[in-house]
């Protein structure tokens, strides 16, 4: 094993820790500008469907514009202040921030904080994506049937729904974080293998 790639893999060891710590303990910070798009984005995808989405803290609040009427249905708008509410966790999600900047400190080159600045960009239309597709999760099968009557939602679009959902729980916060790495740092991964330069020219 290659030097390069040895001190490489303990320096991703190293800042791992740091950076999820440091990504824990900011949560409210970080997620704030996470939040404040998913929510334009929702209402322009399902319009009327929301009242607001609020950070409590690492939690996501989400306020429907739905609520029960006397009789026990759901309805929209809802009838005075019985609003159907969920509370969300974003960080089972948005663990991608501190991989990618714990990949971009462990790599050795003098652009290295330029290169952290640009993958906590990159990442974040992968964080809204997967934001944007927990809260219509949500909506869809905690609302239900009025959420998908209220946006004409056919059972195909739920089905798109739920796949959107677990590919932003499951796949985007792996694998965004590794490309957002590798297009960042070309030259160090050509350096550990010099047979990948034609793939990246």
């Amino acid at each position: 094993m290659h030097k390069p790639l040895q001190r490489f893999m303990l320096g991703v060891l190293v800042f791992f820790p740091l950076t999820f710590f440091v990504w824990y303990v900011t949560a409210a910070f970080h997620l704030a500008p996470v939040t404040l798009l998913s929510e334009l984005v929702l209402n322009g995808v399902v319009p009327d469907a929301l009242m607001w989405l609020r950070l409590d803290g690492y939690t996501l609040v989400v306020a429907s514009n739905f609520g029960h009427d006397a009789v026990g249905q759901v309805v929209s708008p809802p009838v005075g202040e019985d609003v159907l509410g969920f509370h969300l966790n974003p960080l089972i999600y948005s663990y991608s921030l501190p991989l990618v900047a714990a990949l971009i400190l462990a790599t050795p080159g003098q652009d290295k904080w330029l290169n952290l600045l640009w993958g906590i960009l990159l990442v974040l239309p992968a964080e809204v994506f997967s934001m944007v597709s927990s809260v219509l999760k949500t909506l869809t099968f905690d609302v239900g049937h009025a959420f998908q009557v209220q946006q004409g939602i056919s059972q195909l679009g739920v089905d798109a729904i739920a796949l959107g959902y677990q590919v932003g729980t499951l796949l985007l916060p792996m694998i965004v974080p590794l490309i957002v790495w590798v297009g960042l740092n070309r030259a160090f991964i050509v350096r550990l293998a010099p047979q990948l330069e034609q793939v990246f020219r």
